[in-house]
């Protein structure tokens, strides 16, 4: 320990502390005790002044003189500098001591947690350190002596690159600021990109002077078009200059039309994070500064908004010569580096940046982002733009030989002062990691063939927010992210919202003479940027704005248009003047690009959608309905389809809900970029319903009904949406409806063909041809087998990839015993309840119970598990949910099988005892499979608390003995009775209940609707057979069941994998026309 008087310090050292000193590695001791900082070795001291700074007394009660006083400069183990000031000198001293009380003063921060020690400023690790004995312990690396004790020639060089070409006074400022250390008397050596970049004429010279409070003036101007596209498909940047500060933000912009959208977002920051009103916008006379909604939105928000004179950009002179600035950086980092142009939306924000933290001529040489924020700028963690970057690889993304460090290039800071943006030019990815190795001097050499081909584009509108350095406020304990690898940024973006920079230090003035500014607004989704991660990449427009800057622009036109053609063909609407107390519906478009069972786009589908929550029951709709048949009736259907070997049509109907008749009043306005000319005002009095109305669905299934009813149709009883017709010689045909979407059953092709030209005549329909999907369900069929294959592979692997669990290593059961989830885990604090709202827990929960229901009865128990903490999820219940990804990707491609088999109704029933921890109520299921796959299943919580499994078991074989009742009426209609009901049991003594009374006195408080299944058995409706557990199907639906007990669950219900090779081989043999249905040979049962 060291303690200061006067002119005698005490030091006190441990037996064990030893001095270890290298000639470029030493250890230093972090004492929380000492009053300075102290080493016994001149050689390491930056600055050094000489004399009698009082004395120490040594551990053995000698004294030893401190002979000198100066600043030391250390790398630590993280790659920071650190500048330890006024360091003693203390010859006799047998250890480096770093005073915790000096660094406190310094502005540092040490935290001393589980035998580690971390010192950090704002959101930067600057050093870390370990527990050796009783001491903690850093190793640093020093700096050459040329280095550290006179810094040489080329440090001023390097930090002329770093900071984006910085010129000579900036830097000088910088140093005398002691923001950077170089020798303040040496000239930057002759830089052939800052004349690439920046020669000029010369200057006007100025008369204005600066406002004094911030956000009193915000200066505007937008530079484009750029000749290329950014990374990001930009071609446009727009700036925002606080007159009072000079700091500035950049934008990138796909069209001049996003500029309202993003001064909105920069509005609504800025006032955010000052608690300031903006009161002037300064700009030029562009359309997109002029357009009505722009001036509206200044004119609500009490913002005077001031033009330049037409023709005199010299009144709009800070934005331009910011935008001159800016591209002239651009100019000199790309040359220096070698970048191909598209690089150049990252240079931009990464210009800002270094802009917003050199040293301004308008401010007398003040820093812009120190003025903004009254903090300290800190400039360590600076890099060369465009340099080599080696991103350390996790070891849970490597294999034992892989290389531990992925070469990219360094393209930007990242969210936190120790995240950078890096290129990584062989997959063509930017990613964001803090493990980081530069090589500041050495550059890839990007050709330009290598630029653009591969790149993937990001939304535009995705913020990436660079606040760097953050205040201790903003920073959580756990400043590390969890996975210490780099973050793969798998949509290259470049337009965000990054805090960007100002006037560099060259001389600029005001009244510079630049180009004049043309100009003419996008609305966005703004995400988080650990959400918009997280979000699947379709490409589709989210409104009719965004269409008109996609990409695909002229393809959703021509979806639209063709939305309109049928609009006008069924006679939707009249265009009439809005009746008074009348009220008409907002409208919206719709897209979505539709895709055959490979993945390839077939066709770009825009529809036009109502704003149907603005209607009130009573006035604008009575009653609601949607036709959707029952995914239990679809796979009944599809079973006997295998079994029977009949014919599976897929018809799709174009704008479905437009066939349906209104006849309640009610107006819409005119579609968004299809108003009538001359007839704005007017509005649409629609005549047929249309998507998005409450009552669109119920009348396009009474249409639909009218149709089928007149050609001799009937419903089913067990499902409204399933229609069934026989004819005279015994053939018939079956529909089923979901919406829109029809499957059509049949012996006979003549028929189904029959059906098809009399439902084209009525409606508008699409003939798909042979059944190959529906509802995201992949169906592949083997006709010489008799079998057909239900598949989510696709789906399931977009889930996986969707959560991030492509690489996650595969488990072999759904759910794994050591998982004993209850209340307890969910988060109490308010701390945990926010760290899970980051989590996409529900969206995950209800991306695997999508599976579960279609095709993966696999998971239904721990889907259901999962589920029940969906109000409050803890990190226990998030990690069940990882594994069952995890499950999932190693068993994507199971699916289920119908087929091979008589068509034969079987079903098995279970339960487990209290397995619910916190009500301890039991869980229910049952399983039914026909023609050899799974028709129907369930995994729920009973209501009550069961006494014992008897009870447990009985409750659940009343659950089973229900959904038979309707699956024996739903055969019985289609025309395929079975010769006897039967659920297979585990539990004699449920059995038992179910035939008899004999336990009355221990079962008399069961609840009589229970009892329901005694009178069925009685009357032979189903019948319970009794089964070994170990052969019932149902377990691994009730409980954690082993992996081979699993496996032989999901065999007995049909489950198998669908390799690659077998499904082209199906693919063949299903796309052979079969016109007549091979005869019948006898098959044996799946239970058998």
């Amino acid at each position: 320990m060291v303690t200061m008087a006067p002119d005698i310090a005490l030091v006190t050292c441990g037996e064990e502390a030893c001095l270890h000193v290298g000639t470029h590695d030493i250890e230093w001791v972090i004492d929380t005790a000492a009053s300075f900082h102290a080493t016994p070795h001149q050689s390491l001291f930056a600055t050094y002044n000489s004399g009698d700074h009082g004395a120490v007394k040594m551990g053995n009660t000698s004294f030893s003189n401190i002979v000198g006083i100066g600043d030391v400069h250390i790398q630590t183990s993280v790659g920071c500098t650190l500048v330890l000031k006024d360091v003693r000198h203390v010859p006799d001293l047998r250890l480096n001591l770093i005073s915790g009380v000096a660094l406190d003063r310094q502005g540092y921060e040490s935290q001393f947690k589980e035998g580690a020690w971390k010192l950090s400023k704002g959101s930067m690790i600057i050093a870390r350190g370990h527990i050796c004995g009783t001491l903690y312990k850093t190793h640093v690396k020093l700096y050459p002596p040329s280095l550290n004790a006179v810094q040489g020639e080329t440090s001023p060089n390097l930090w002329h690159r770093r900071l984006g070409h910085m010129s000579v006074k900036g830097l000088t400022t910088l140093a005398k600021k002691e923001a950077i250390f170089i020798d303040k008397d040496v000239a930057l050596d002759p830089c052939d990109h800052c004349l690439f970049g920046k020669q000029h004429r010369v200057s006007f010279s100025s008369t204005r002077k600066n406002h004094s409070e911030i956000l009193d003036l915000i200066h505007t101007d937008v530079c484009g078009p750029i000749e290329e596209e950014s990374l990001g498909g930009s071609r446009y940047f727009v700036t925002f200059i606080d007159d009072a500060s000079r700091k500035v933000w950049a934008y990138c912009l796909k069209s001049k039309d996003q500029v309202f959208d993003r001064f909105k977002i920069f509005h609504t920051m800025v006032e955010r994070e000052t608690g300031k009103k903006l009161k002037c916008l300064r700009s030029d006379n562009g359309g997109e500064y002029t357009s009505r909604e722009f001036l509206a939105y200044c004119a609500e928000h009490g913002i005077r908004h001031e033009k330049s004179v037409p023709r005199t950009p010299q009144h709009n002179g800070v934005a331009e010569r910011m935008n001159r600035t800016i591209v002239e950086k651009v100019r000199c980092m790309l040359s220096m580096a070698t970048l191909p142009k598209p690089f150049w939306g990252e240079a931009v924000l990464t210009a800002c940046y270094l802009i917003n933290r050199s040293p301004s001529v308008p401010l007398n040489f003040e820093v812009p982002e120190k003025k903004w924020s009254g903090k300290d700028i800190s400039y360590s963690h600076l890099k060369v733009f465009g340099c080599k970057a080696f991103a350390h690889v996790s070891k849970e993304l490597r294999q034992k030989l892989d290389l531990k460090s992925n070469p990219c290039i360094f393209i930007g800071y990242g969210d936190q002062e120790f995240g950078y943006r890096l290129w990584d030019p062989e997959m063509k990815k930017v990613i964001r990691s803090r493990d980081v190795v530069f090589h500041e001097s050495q550059f890839h050499d990007l050709t330009p063939t290598n630029n653009k081909q591969h790149i993937s584009h990001a939304p535009e509108d995705v913020p990436v927010v660079s606040h760097v350095p953050l205040n201790n406020e903003e920073v959580s304990d756990n400043t590390e992210p969890v996975n210490d690898g780099p973050v793969v940024v798998d949509d290259v973006q470049d337009g965000g919202i990054p805090e960007q920079g100002e006037h560099s230090s060259e001389g600029h003035t005001d009244n510079t003479q630049l180009r004049r500014s043309t100009r003419g607004t996008v609305p966005q989704r703004r995400y988080p940027t650990s959400e918009w991660i997280l979000l699947t990449s379709e490409g589709e427009p989210e409104s009719f704005r965004e269409a008109q800057s996609h990409q695909d622009k002229s393809n959703w036109w021509e979806a639209m248009g063709d939305e309109m053609k049928s609009l006008q063909k069924n006679q939707t609407y009249d265009l009439v003047p809005l009746p008074k107390g009348k009220k008409a519906l907002k409208n919206k478009w719709v897209f979505k690009v539709k895709k055959d069972v490979k993945g390839n786009i077939v066709k770009h589908k825009a529809r036009l959608v109502v704003k149907g929550f603005q209607q009130k029951q009573g006035i604008d709709f009575d009653e609601i309905f949607s036709s959707v048949v029952k995914m239990m009736s679809i796979r009944v259907v599809l079973g006997l389809v295998a079994s029977l070997n009949l014919e599976l049509e897929h018809m799709d109907v174009k704008t479905a809900f437009l066939h349906g008749d209104l006849k309640e009043e009610i107006y819409m306005e005119q579609p968004e970029g299809f108003q009538v000319p001359k007839k704005e005002h007017l509005v649409c009095r629609l005549k047929k319903s249309l998507y998005g109305l409450k009552q669109a669905p119920r009348q396009w299934y009474k249409k639909f009904d009218s149709f089928m009813v007149k050609h001799q149709y009937r419903r089913t009883v067990a499902d409204h949406c399933v229609y069934l017709k026989k004819f005279p010689d015994g053939k018939f045909i079956i529909l089923l409806l979901y919406v829109d979407d029809m499957l059509i059953v049949g012996q006979d092709v003549s028929l189904i063909n029959n059906l098809k030209q009399d439902l084209s005549k009525f409606f508008d329909m699409k003939d798909l041809g042979p059944a190959q999907q529906i509802l995201g369900m992949k169906i592949v069929r083997d006709r010489k087998a008799r079998k057909l294959f239900l598949s989510q592979e696709e789906y399931v692997e977009r889930v996986i990839k969707r959560f991030n669990m492509d690489n996650a290593k595969p488990v072999g059961t759904p759910l794994a015993n050591h998982f004993k989830l209850s209340k307890e885990s969910c988060p109490s604090s308010e701390k945990e309840k926010e760290m899970m709202k980051a989590v996409p827990y529900s969206s995950a929960v209800g991306s695997l119970m999508y599976a579960m229901v279609c095709t993966r009865p696999d998971i239904a128990h721990a889907v259901g598990v999962v589920s029940r903490y969906l109000s409050n999820p803890g990190r226990e219940h998030w990690e069940v949910v990882k594994w069952i990804l995890r499950y999932l990707k190693g068993t994507s491609k199971l699916c289920l099988c119908y087929g091979g088999a008589k068509p034969i109704l079987e079903g098995y029933t279970d339960a487990d005892m209290a397995g619910d921890l916190d009500s301890r109520k039991s869980t229910s299921s049952y399983i039914f499979t026909l023609a050899g796959g799974a028709v129907s299943w369930q995994s729920k919580l009973q209501r009550c608390v069961a006494l014992s499994t008897t009870e447990a078991e009985y409750i659940a074989a009343v659950e089973a003995g229900k959904e038979l009742k309707w699956l024996k009426r739903f055969l019985q209609e289609l025309g395929y009775p079975q010769e006897e009901y039967i659920i297979h049991c585990d539990s004699q003594s449920a059995m038992d209940l179910s035939k008899n009374s004999m336990y009355h006195s221990r079962t008399k408080h069961i609840d009589v609707r229970y009892h329901w299944l005694r009178e069925a058995i009685e009357e032979d409706e189903l019948k319970l057979s009794k089964i070994h557990t170990n052969k019932n199907a149902a377990d691994m639906l009730t409980k954690v069941v082993p992996h081979e007990k699993h496996k032989l669950c999901t065999s007995i219900i049909g489950m198998r994998e669908l390799r690659k090779k077998l499904e082209g081989e199906i693919c063949r043999i299903a796309a052979a026309p079969i016109h007549t249905p091979t005869p019948w040979h006898e098959a044996p049962s799946s239970i058998n």
